[in-house]
């Protein structure tokens, strides 16, 4: 008797821990918008493609491409890369938006390898807030190798991005 609960018991918490693991980090109702932040606009640009591209492959409400422009020209914007809980609010109730994923961008200098190519890193730092909570925070990295620094710098940060895309969405 006492190996069948222990059994029990064990195939419980298995299943809580399956259930709490299969819900993802961020809600899934209401709309998202994504904030990217970094030094170099190609890389925002290819960033924030690849969150909207693998939220909305995963079923999320992302505002269109026109509003997530105009937000990232909005002062709130470059004050809720930063941190600035009263920004990330404005953002939301300007936008209407339930969910606001600010994105930064650190890519470092493509170093040349013992191979005659370029390695690249970057690292992605995601915070995802519903309200005035912060519901979501990770730190994703990439390093690729690339023929030239832009190719690999950009390689990078686009695995950094693939990486926290992924896990947000998990």
């Amino acid at each position: 008797m006492t190996k069948k609960i222990a059994l029990s018991l064990v195939i419980c918490a298995a299943l809580c821990a399956a259930a709490a693991a299969a819900q993802a980090a961020i809600p899934k109702k209401g709309s998202v918008a994504i904030v990217v932040g970094g030094y170099d606009e190609q890389h925002i640009l290819s960033v924030q493609a690849i969150f909207v591209r693998e939220l909305r492959a995963n079923d999320y409400k992302v505002v269109d491409e026109k509003k997530l422009a105009e937000m990232r020209r909005n002062e709130a914007a470059r004050l809720a890369l930063e941190g600035d809980v009263d920004a990330i609010l404005r953002l939301r109730s300007k936008y209407k938006v339930d969910t606001v994923i600010t994105a930064n961008i650190e890519a470092g200098r493509p170093m040349l390898n013992p191979f005659d190519l370029f390695t690249g890193t970057a690292s992605i730092v995601v915070w995802a807030s519903s309200g005035a909570n912060m519901i979501y925070g990770d730190t994703s990295f990439g390093k690729k190798v690339g023929y030239t620094p832009n190719e690999a710098a950009q390689k990078s940060v686009e695995a950094a991005a693939s990486i926290a895309a992924e896990k947000l969405t998990l």
